[in-house]
């Protein structure tokens, strides 16, 4: 049975799973590093359109779409033993720093055969997930044994979130003001007033009643919810 403390959150190893079904995430090869970052960073951004309005100088700015998020880490490989959790190295006494460095390099750049493109990637550490693409990794070396074979590295790499289009059309509609929105009808409201206060024309409310499959319009019930599509959907 599975320890029901990791479960709730603790950071027990990150993992990487490299997947080729951007409708599939987390189904793939996994791959686990000998040892945790020390910490990592996501970026969160937003993309707005400025407008300028007219004779007045001003400026406003227009939600247009969220930017993925990015995350940022930084892995560490040892091949001098010195930790007690490489138990490769201390077990058989190979240095594989280099090896490991490829076989991660290897998943992450490498085209797939069938699509022609790197894997995706899904990484979990605790309660965080994120499901994207590798966008850098940039290796640097620190120890050398003296035939010049890496026994100390660091990968820093960024990944960038993806979501497949199926389910970037649902997450769009549930964040975006310009897509369809929902109103609950309060005492007092009719649906010419809605459409007056949603559209500016209260002429649009035979449409709106269809879309809400409306008998009867002018009998709102208190606390019913009502679908506000787009104004462009309703032409």
């Amino acid at each position: 049975m599975a320890n029901p403390v990791n479960i709730i959150g603790l950071l027990g190893k990150v993992k990487f799973i490299f997947y080729s079904n951007p409708d599939i995430p987390g189904i793939g090869i996994p791959y686990q590093p000998v040892y945790n970052p020390t910490e990592f960073s996501v970026s969160y951004n937003n993309t707005y359109d400025e407008g300028q309005q007219a004779n007045s100088g001003d400026s406003t700015k227009k939600f247009v779409s969220f930017s993925p998020r990015t995350l940022s880490m930084e892995l560490f490989f040892d091949g001098t033993g010195a930790s007690p959790s490489n138990s490769l190295i201390n077990s058989i006494g190979i240095n594989t720093v280099d090896l490991q460095i490829k076989a991660f390099l290897a998943l992450a750049f490498t085209l797939d055969k069938e699509k022609h493109e790197p894997h995706f990637v899904t990484v979990v550490w605790g309660s965080f997930i994120l499901n994207g693409v590798f966008t850098t990794a940039d290796v640097s070396y620190t120890m050398f044994e003296p035939d010049g074979r890496p026994l100390r590295a660091t990968i820093k790499i960024e990944i960038e979130e993806t979501i497949a289009t199926s389910l970037l059309g649902k997450l769009l509609g549930l964040l975006s003001p310009d897509l369809s929105k929902s109103i609950v009808v309060k005492e007092g409201d009719t649906l010419p007033l809605l459409c007056h206060q949603e559209y500016n024309d209260a002429s649009l409310y035979p449409k709106i009643a269809e879309v809400n499959n409306l008998k009867n319009y002018r009998k709102l019930k208190q606390g019913m919810e009502l679908l506000f599509p787009p104004i462009d959907n309703l032409a």
